[in-house]
């Protein structure tokens, strides 16, 4: 895990199938033109969108183009006749491949599981992070069926316990935990693995519990080099074992017996967001933050927000469960964009901010000439969009007036044309 202090880090934010082709250079928005000549310079030229790249302060009309899988260029009024397909932009907004910090996506492996390429490459979103779906005894058949045979670039926070997410209580048993069987398996995949996935009650009562289990996960990660993701909490002996570099997800929970959230716990809703949690910036803890889950209730999300509180990374936590219809990253964008962030501010959250929490192997969530080309095609839809949350026994709904839509993805260089909504 790169060593760059979260202060560091937020100085640095202020700054597939084939498709048809087109022969016509006058083009409708949203359609693509098609050029078999030998002679051109670039292999997809994406034009007249708003580009969006936080990672290099970029929001404004550009042109996005694209040679031998990589970012070659961005320009104004990039020649046409230079590129063998030209894609219309025009009215559309145009970012680096969205990044899912948080989701599971082992299908069929496990009960949580959801297609990674439905809420992946087909929702603009190219990078997955499957956070702690799988542990050491799950995680060969994870990368055999789901990682390797993916379109959707998928990467994986390990989690500490043996037996993954095959239950929603087995987290809980220590004898699940073997150090050893994960360190090895770390070992073997350490092109995929990026982290350890932790998940605490975060309550009182449990506290002698949790505090083990995060001091054995804490050991791992250090010996590993990894950071950890862990559920959220309030309490100050947990959060005294993270370190620069760790993550809490998870901050908009209801407050009841078995979560907490930025105001405390079930016994203590305090009015304001609390100090331990407004001490995470200078402590270089990155924070992740869901809307479309079971972890998030209208009220606590509305009350944090308003008083400036936003988390670092805008995740799905996706999963197939009884309750929810799995979504992409997009309901999650649209509902921050909802609670008060620009445009820019949510991009940020979905490509340079957690592109910037984790070692990647490779460069993800960035437009910068040489990257690899991976680009989302969005557009804000407008209308009445009426969403809820995970309150009980009736979930609170707000009404948005505009959503993220997927309009087309480029993965690696290959244009997909089109996607779903989230």
């Amino acid at each position: 895990m790169a060593t760059t202090s979260r202060r560091a880090f937020l100085g640095h934010l202020g700054a597939a199938a084939a498709v048809p082709a087109f022969k016509s250079l006058s083009l409708e928005a949203g359609e693509l033109r098609q050029d078999s000549s030998s002679e051109t310079t670039f292999d997809l030229l994406i034009t007249g969108g708003r580009v969006i790249d936080p990672g290099q302060n970029l929001s404004a009309i550009r042109d996005v183009a694209i040679r031998h899988g990589r970012i070659a260029s961005i320009g104004e009024n990039l020649p046409h006749a230079q590129a063998r397909q030209v894609f219309d932009a025009a009215d559309k907004i145009v970012t680096p491949g969205l990044i899912d910090l948080h989701s599971h996506v082992y299908e069929h492996g496990t009960p949580l599981g959801v297609s990674s390429d439905v809420v992946g490459i087909q929702s603009g979103v190219t990078t997955i992070v499957d956070a702690g779906t799988t542990g050491a005894s799950m995680f060969p058949g994870f990368r055999r069926f789901v990682i390797d045979s993916a379109r959707t670039r998928i990467y994986a926070l390990l989690n500490l316990s043996t037996a993954g997410c095959c239950t929603d209580e087995i987290y809980l048993d220590a004898r699940l935990i073997n150090t050893r069987a994960a360190a090895r398996i770390i070992e073997a995949h350490r092109d995929l693995i990026l982290g350890l996935k932790v998940r605490v009650r975060g309550r009182r009562e449990d506290l002698g519990h949790d505090v083990a289990t995060l001091k054995t996960a804490r050991g791992l990660a250090d010996e590993a080099g990894l950071p950890i993701m862990m559920h959220w909490s309030t309490e100050p002996e947990l959060l005294d074992i993270l370190r620069a570099g760790d993550i809490l997800t998870h901050p908009f929970n209801p407050p009841t017996e078995r979560s907490s959230n930025v105001f405390g716990n079930q016994l203590e809703q305090a009015e304001t967001v609390v100090p331990q949690i407004l001490a995470l910036a200078d402590r270089g803890i990155f924070t992740d933050g869901q809307l479309a889950t079971t972890h998030h209730q209208w009220h606590v999300s509305e009350k944090a927000t308003g008083q400036g509180w936003f988390p670092d990374a805008i995740s799905t936590d996706v999963a197939r469960t009884p309750d929810l219809v799995p979504a992409s990253v997009l309901l999650p964008m649209s509902q921050f964009l909802y609670l008060g962030l620009s445009t820019e501010q949510v991009i940020e959250r979905v490509t340079t901010n957690p592109a910037k929490m984790l070692d990647y192997p490779e460069t993800v969530g960035s437009l910068a000439p040489g990257a690899p080309a991976d680009v989302a095609v969005l557009e804000l839809e407008q209308g009445r969009f009426t969403f809820g949350d995970s309150s009980r026994p009736e979930p609170q709904t707000r009404e948005l007036s505009q959503q993220f839509v997927s309009v087309a993805t480029v993965k690696s260089g290959v244009f997909v044309k089109g996607g779903i909504d989230a």
